[in-house]
C-alpha cells in the first residue's frame, strides 16, 4: 500500500538544540515501511520571516517559556528531501507572519499542488493519506486525498477546540476525511463534541521500541529502597510540563536520601535551575539535558518514582518506557494515560499542575512498603508490553482502514 504521511512536526538530521520535537510521527512511518508498505512523509512545519531567527535566543525562550512551546531553528525555513531508512521524506516548510497565524485556502491550495506535483513526478498515488496535527494537515489531507480518492485519516494533537474549529475550518476539512482520531480517550470526546461527529474517534496510541520490550524484565526488580526513593522526571522544560510544581512537590517530601533527577531541555531550564538553587536542593536534584533514549531507558530502570503532569498531555510513549522499567508512573488527570492507568493499582493520576494533590500522592508512595510498590510496577510493566510500537503501529493502521470501509 501507499501510504502518504502529512505532519507539521517531523524530527530531522538538522533539528538543532533543544528544539528538537517528537519522533512520534516518524516511528509510525518506520513501522509501516516493515510491514511492506511503501511510505512518503510531507514534513510541513512552520517558518517565519528571517528576522524573527535574529531576536536574541533568550527572549524568544521566554516567548517560547509564556506559551509553551518550543522555538523552531532557522534550520527549519529549508526545503529538504531525503531518505530515511526506506521512507521518502520531504521538508516543505509554510510562511507564517506569527506563530499560530492560519492558513488561506489560497495558501492550502498551492501547497497541496506542489505536494501533488511531486507524487505525480514520481508516480507515486497514494492509497492511503494520513494527517498529524490540525494545522496545517487535515486540510491538506483533505485536498489531496479527494484528488486521488485515496482513503483518509487525520490525528488531532489537542488542537481542535471550539477556537481552533472555526479558525481552521476544521468541520469542513474533516467531513470528507475517513478516519478521525485523537491521542486519548478525554480528548476523543472533546473531538467529537467540537466537529459534531456520529462516533468517538479512535484512539492513536504511541509506543515504547520494539527492542526496549522485548528486553524488558517481566518482573519488577526495584531496589529495595534502602538508600532513599530515586524520582525521575523526563521531557521538555517548558511551562505546561509543570516541573516546577515537581520540584516543590518533591521539596515538601524528601527525605535525606532521596533524590530527583531532571532528563531534558527547553526554554523554562534558566529559571527551574534558579528555584532548585532557591529551595536549596542542588545536592539533591540533578539536571542531566537532552540525552539519547538509550540512555532514558538507563536511567528509568534505576529511578523508582516517574512523573508528569502536564496540561494537554496527550498518548506520550515516554509513560510506556517509564512502566516498562517498573517505575511508579504518576500522569495527568483526563490525559494520555487516564483510564490506562488506574490510580493506585499500576500508577498514580494527578490533576496537571496540582501540587498539593502530587505531594499527596508522593506521600501515599513512601507510606507503602517495598512490596506493596512493586507489586504496582509489576502491574504496569504486565501493561505496557502490549504497547511496542509495532503493536501500536499495527492497531493504527487498522483502525484507519477499517473507519475508511
Amino acid at each position: 500500500m501507499n501510504i502518504l504521511i502529512i505532519t507539521q512536526m517531523y524530527s530531522q538530521p538538522d533539528d538543532v538544540g533543544d528544539n528538537k520535537p517528537t519522533k512520534t510521527v516518524n516511528y509510525f512511518a518506520k513501522e509501516w515501511v516493515s510491514m511492506g508498505n511503501n511510505v512518503k512523509v510531507m514534513h510541513c512545519p512552520s517558518k517565519f520571516p528571517y528576522v524573527y531567527y535574529l531576536v536574541p535566543a533568550t527572549i524568544k525562550d521566554k516567548f517560547s517559556g509564556r506559551i509553551s512551546t518550543m522555538t523552531p531553528p532557522i534550520e527549519s525555513r529549508r526545503n529538504l528531501h531525503r531518505d530515511e531508512n526506506g521512507i521518502d521524506v520531504y521538508r516543505f516548510p509554510m510562511l507564517k507572519f506569527y506563530p499560530g497565524q492560519a492558513f488561506s485556502k489560497a495558501a492550502m491550495q498551492r501547497h497541496a499542488d506542489q505536494i501533488c506535483k511531486v507524487l505525480d513526478e514520481q508516480e507515486f498515488i497514494p492509497n492511503l493519506v494520513v494527517g498529524h496535527f490540525a494545522n496545517p494537515s487535515a486540510e491538506l489531507v483533505s485536498i489531496i486525498a479527494k484528488k486521488y480518492k485515496a482513503k483518509s485519516s487525520i490525528v488531532f494533537h489537542h488542537d481542535c477546540d471550539a477556537k481552533e474549529v472555526i479558525k481552521y475550518r476544521l468541520k469542513e476539512n474533516c467531513s470528507g476525511i475517513g478516519a478521525i482520531g485523537a491521542r486519548s480517550v478525554t480528548e476523543a470526546k472533546e473531538v467529537q463534541t467540537n466537529l459534531s461527529l456520529r462516533e468517538l474517534p479512535f484512539i492513536c496510541c504511541s509506543g515504547a521500541p520494539n527492542d526496549a520490550v522485548k528486553v524488558a524484565e517481566k518482573t519488577c526488580s526495584k531496589h529495595a529502597y534502602e538508600n532513599g526513593i530515586k524520582f525521575i522526571y523526563v521531557g521538555s522544560l517548558i511551562k505546561r510540563k509543570h516541573l516546577d510544581v515537581v520540584i516543590r512537590a518533591f521539596s515538601k517530601v524528601a527525605d535525606n536520601n532521596d533524590r530527583l533527577l531532571v532528563v531534558g531541555g527547553g526554554p523554562e531550564e534558566e529559571y527551574l535551575k534558579g528555584l532548585v538553587k532557591e529551595l536549596q536542593l542542588e545536592n539533591k536534584i540533578i539536571f542531566t539535558g537532552r540525552v539519547s533514549r538509550e540512555q532514558v531507558l538507563k536511567y528509568m530502570k534505576e529511578y523508582h518514582v516517574f512523573t508528569l503532569i502536564s496540561d494537554d498531555e496527550t498518548y506520550g510513549m515516554v509513560y510506556i518506557e517509564a512502566m516498562l522499567q517498573g517505575c511508579l508512573t504518576i500522569a495527568s488527570r483526563k490525559g494520555g494515560f487516564d483510564g490506562i492507568i488506574e490510580d493506585g493499582e499500576n500508577g498514580f493520576i494527578c490533576d496537571p499542575g496540582n501540587e498539593d494533590e502530587l505531594i499527596s500522592i508522593y506521600r501515599r508512595i513512601k507510606r507503602l512498603t517495598a512490596q506493596e510498590r512493586n507489586e504496582i510496577g509489576q502491574r504496569a510493566i504486565d501493561l505496557a508490553i502490549h504497547y511496542s510500537e509495532r503493536e501500536v503501529a499495527e492497531r493504527y493502521l487498522q483502525d484507519i482502514l477499517w473507519r475508511n470501509d
